[in-house]
């Protein structure tokens, strides 16, 4: 896997009340900011440019957003990372000059946590980010095609809670659709997409109840998954996309690792991870998440399982002893995702 790499000095970073002063927690952005079909999968709410590729960025989370963890003992970093997402998009357009309407490609992202985030209350959660974001200069400069990378600290509750990292390109429409036909080309072998099964245990996959289970076990090994072919969830696919989009892949590994500690390791035990995307996921072929170490991605190929027998078998392979799991998603023989999660309360 290629780490994401840190491009943030090592300077002291401005006191919340002073690097977001003037800078507003009560209402979001307009959707259209950030690429959202919805006003309430918005979760940035003003941002303001420091320095020359410094700036804050201010984010309300809401008490019932799904990927929040609703009376719980932490918020979610998944939530932290799709907060991160939002600020690539918004950034660029807003700072950077990129056009409205043409496609943002995701390559990697990190979230890396000092402490557990803090609880999500009734009053909701102020969010910020003091990020330095830039322009990246590619080996071959390439027109219609934008890359950029962003660094920083992230803080919630009034502290600091950890770093984040982004890497992403902005292509024009005519790019884009050179690169969805080269990939859709790469996919040549196709399987027939798997039948309806039903979920794992929600417990299992640390989520809080079952519609938000994107995984379904595989009968035949304890270490693999299949993606749940379903694409009517109203956050994870707010709207219609061509392939099957970033953040529900890295919500499935997620939920692979997750599984792989036995018993679903909590949001709340979650304090490193680490992605990076690899090709996109066409939708109608079946995707396997596979949990690491394992064989090799070819081996991964076949059809899906058209049922589940209960119990699934307990899982084969165990983290490594800083509580780090590796997880991966193939399709078509081919890996398109990747993450590295550590759990290091499952250590222990």
């Amino acid at each position: 896997m290629n780490v994401l790499s840190s491009v943030v000095s090592a300077r002291q970073r401005l006191p919340l009340r002073a690097g977001w002063r003037g800078l507003r927690f009560d209402r979001h952005l307009p959707r259209e900011a950030v690429h959202k079909a919805a006003d309430a999968e918005v979760l940035l709410t003003d941002s303001a440019r420091l320095g020359e590729e410094r700036f804050a960025v201010a984010a309300f989370w809401e008490r019932d957003h799904h990927l929040g963890h609703r009376d719980g003992p932490a918020a979610d970093p998944v939530l932290l990372a799709e907060t991160v997402r939002q600020t690539a998009i918004h950034l660029a357009h807003r700072f950077h000059g990129s056009t409205y309407g043409h496609p943002f490609v995701l390559h990697g992202l990190a979230v890396e946590l000092d402490r557990p985030l803090p609880p999500i209350g009734p009053e909701g959660l102020d969010v910020g980010l003091d990020l330095d974001c830039r322009a990246v200069a590619p080996r071959r400069p390439s027109p219609g095609r934008e890359r950029f990378a962003l660094d920083g600290v992230a803080w919630a509750g009034h502290r600091p809670v950890g770093r984040v990292r982004l890497r992403w390109e902005v292509l024009a429409p005519e790019r884009y659709a050179v690169l969805r036909r080269r990939s859709a080309e790469g996919a040549a072998a196709r399987e027939r997409a798997p039948a309806a099964v039903p979920p794992p245990d929600a417990v299992r996959t640390g989520r809080a109840c079952a519609r938000d289970v994107l995984l379904a076990a595989d009968p035949e090994r304890a270490d693999r998954w299949w993606l749940r072919p379903f694409e009517d969830h109203p956050v994870l696919f707010d709207h219609a996309v061509d392939h099957v989009p970033g953040m529900v892949l890295l919500e499935a590994l997620r939920q692979a690792a997750a599984g792989t500690l036995g018993g679903g390791a909590t949001d709340t035990e979650l304090r490193t991870l680490e992605a990076e995307f690899l090709a996109f996921g066409e939708r109608g072929s079946p995707i396997a998440v596979l949990a690491d170490p394992g064989p090799d991605p070819a081996s991964s190929r076949g059809t899906a399982p058209a049922s589940v027998p209960a119990p699934a078998p307990a899982p084969a392979s165990v983290p490594d002893p800083d509580g780090t799991v590796r997880v991966r998603a193939v399709q078509d023989g081919r890996p398109i995702a990747e993450a590295r999660l550590r759990f290091p309360e499952a250590a222990c």
